[in-house]
């Protein structure tokens, strides 16, 4: 039997510390089995009972007479080696450890751990968790779980699974969708994640003919190789996957040490690896299984003009205010709608919504509008709001909507009143249809940000020095062997060591393996037209430095020429301790961290890829010839950008963050240069 069927349909199930009281948590999966149809071999193992809710009981999973897929094990964490190893004896396929205890306790709970996953892969077995709260096959009748919400004496089965870190969110999900008459096919407590991982799971949903959607709930990730993998299969699949991520504060930039390190929050981040690998980003609640319809069964559409067709000015304003807040274009009448139902002895304004409220809720004003919106190409996606006939009149606006299931623009609707009958209507017919205005204006926006994932640039090892601590002449001689232009620049330990090849005016920094902000400590003189300038700069930035580090020997000095152009940038490279490689591009100097003006991509990256980049950046706006300003030079900066990237490929593991700030561009065709850089190592 393949994981994917142990997992979602097995033929037998033992419940390892099965309590015979069926309100107690270990006696809860047996009732809930029983209650909602599993017709599968159940085996409640037991050492201290014969008899376990009307079911013979075993004293141990390897006592039991037939094969058993699957196991579910809640029994105390100091006892789960040797229930294992007992799983493992009997060809156990797959083991859900509902028990806590392990790593999320400590040190010890981590080894215990990692001894239950060795055991595991010894014997070919697969776990899930611990920390799980189960499995819930729906249509199958296959509820693995102690989740209480398996009190409900019916569960709405449908097309979309969720895979969540959060066992509790099962239950949130469920009830929620089961009171909006939405469905779920296969929900999946993750836990621990110490064997079985997000990605893994996701896969076999991949595989699931029951599971059109997938829905993910994450705290964290904690296998972005896997999971970025099963994004790309289930985008291969037409499968469309939404998710809520928590832990967006900025806590993961603790340890950052670059300007561009302490710029790459968690939310940026992890927005950017969801979207690289065609992952739809979601931050509501209500976002999450209520916009699915919206994109099952669609490829990637990616735009920012939606038209919002209404019968209630207030309803629509609420859903077009959202969308503005969110970057969107709202696209206004056309004429050729205007004349059409000017036919219909209807006049409407050329305002940004199509407001229908004067026109009444007659027949066939709503649909013979909302063609005309479909047809239109200039909107990329399509808002129908309903007042108040959404709640009387379902046939005069919720009808012509549901024949918009068609189209293949995004359609989303809202309906202002409560009006269940018609949302449910809608929802059985494929259109995606909202109770809120926010959920329904995050939802389309989400949709038209949805992408293709971004292909893998095939790279190779990179050849760079690799050293344990890098000073700014190293990090500049690191982007130098990565293919970037870099400053003239020279290490002196006092004025009269200078080279003459190194023209006047020039710039003085400490040098210092140390100290990653020079100017901080005032160890930056620029702007020196000559020896005696340089001289008294030297003098003057050993004082300074000093003053902060009295140990420091502040005697090594790098002296570069002085560098002229159109703009400078931040261009920075961090190892994310949850997606992995990231590169960050912003505003040059301390413009980057005063206007939070930056864009993230996974790296590596090509030249159209960084190019994408080079445009999400406000700022760099004026490097294109903004209102007859001079070019900069943007195909190097892309350049640059790309090479930068490659430190994601192997050989350059030891790479913790590497930033070179300011870059500096110049004019068009004449290039980029690196004016000073840093580099951490580390993990």
């Amino acid at each position: 039997m393949d994981i994917g069927k142990a997992l979602f349909n097995p033929q037998s199930i033992a419940l390892i510390g099965a309590s015979g009281d069926g309100k107690k948590n270990a006696g809860r999966p047996q009732r809930y089995l029983s209650k909602h149809g599993y017709t599968g071999h159940l085996y409640p193992v037991n050492p201290y009972r014969d008899e376990v809710q009307g079911l013979v009981a075993y004293k141990s999973v390897r006592d039991i007479p037939g094969p058993v897929d699957h196991a579910l094990i809640m029994t105390p964490a100091d006892t789960v080696v040797d229930v294992l190893t007992d799983c493992a004896a009997a060809g156990v396929r797959v083991a859900t450890l509902y028990s806590d205890g392990f790593a999320e306790t400590g040190a010890a709970g981590e080894a215990l751990q990692q001894r239950i996953v060795d055991i595991a892969r010894a014997h070919d077995m697969r776990l899930l968790g611990p920390n799980s709260m189960g499995v819930i096959n729906t249509h199958n009748g296959m509820t693995l779980s102690v989740n209480a919400v398996l009190e409900m004496e019916q569960l709405p089965a449908g097309r979309i699974s969720v895979v969540s870190q959060s066992g509790t969110v099962l239950g949130t999900l469920l009830s929620r969708g089961a009171a909006r008459g939405i469905g779920f096919s296969k929900l999946v407590s993750l836990g621990n994640e110490a064997d079985l991982s997000a990605g893994e799971v996701m896969d076999l949903l991949v595989d699931d003919p029951d599971t059109d959607a997938i829905l993910l709930f994450l705290e964290g990730i904690r296998d972005a190789k896997g999971l970025a993998r099963a994004a790309r299969r289930a985008q291969q699949n037409h499968k469309p996957v939404l998710v809520y991520k928590l832990g967006k504060s900025a806590a993961g930039r603790q340890l950052a040490v670059s300007h561009s390190g302490a710029l790459a929050s968690p939310a940026r981040t992890t927005d950017a690896f969801f979207r690289a690998h065609g992952l739809i980003p979601v931050d509501m609640l209500e976002t999450l299984f209520e916009m699915p319809l919206m994109v099952t069964g669609r490829p990637p559409r990616p735009g920012n003009r939606v038209s919002v067709i209404t019968t209630t000015g207030g309803g629509a304003a609420m859903v077009a205010d959202r969308l503005g807040s969110q970057g969107l274009e709202l696209v206004g009448p056309s004429e050729a709608l205007r004349d059409r139902l000017r036919g219909l002895n209807i006049e409407i304004g050329a305002g940004p919504l199509i407001d229908l409220t004067m026109a009444g809720t007659r027949d066939g004003v709503y649909g013979a509008a909302l063609d005309e919106v479909l047809a239109d190409p200039r909107a990329d996606a399509v808002v129908c709001v309903v007042g108040s006939s959404g709640q009387f009149h379902p046939e005069l606006a919720v009808a012509p909507i549901i024949r918009a299931a068609t189209s293949d623009k995004f359609v989303a609707a809202f309906i202002a009143p409560q009006a269940d009958q018609s949302l449910a209507r809608l929802q059985a017919a494929g259109i995606a249809a909202f109770r809120t205005p926010e959920a329904c204006a995050d939802a389309v926006a989400a949709a038209l940000a949805w992408t293709a994932p971004d292909p893998v640039p095939d790279i190779g090892a990179s050849h760079i020095p690799v050293k344990s601590t890098y000073n700014e002449q190293d990090a500049l001689a690191l982007f130098a062997a990565l293919g970037i232009a870099v400053v003239k620049s020279q290490q002196i330990s006092k004025a009269d060591d200078l080279d003459p090849s190194l023209s006047f005016p020039v710039v003085a920094k400490i040098l210092s393996d140390a100290i990653a902000h020079k100017s901080e400590v005032g160890g930056v003189r620029v702007g020196l037209a000559n020896g005696a300038a340089l001289a008294e700069a030297l003098t003057a930035i050993t004082t300074s430095v000093r003053a902060k580090y009295p140990d420091l020997g502040a005697d090594r000095f790098l002296i570069q020429t002085m560098e002229t152009g159109i703009a400078e940038v931040l261009l920075g490279y961090r190892r994310d301790p949850e997606v992995g490689p990231v590169v960050i591009l912003g505003a040059g100097g301390l413009l980057a961290e005063i206007l939070d003006d930056v864009a993230i991509a996974v790296a590596p990256l090509n030249l159209t890829q960084a190019m994408d980049l080079i445009a999400r950046v406000k700022g760099l706006a004026l490097l294109q010839g903004y209102r007859g300003q001079p070019r900069g030079d943007v195909d190097a900066l892309a350049r640059a950008i790309v090479a930068i990237s490659h430190l994601a490929a192997a050989g350059a593991e030891h790479i913790a963050e590497a930033e070179i700030n300011p870059l500096l561009v110049k004019a068009e065709g004449e290039g980029v240069v690196a004016l000073d850089g840093l580099v951490r190592t580390g993990s």
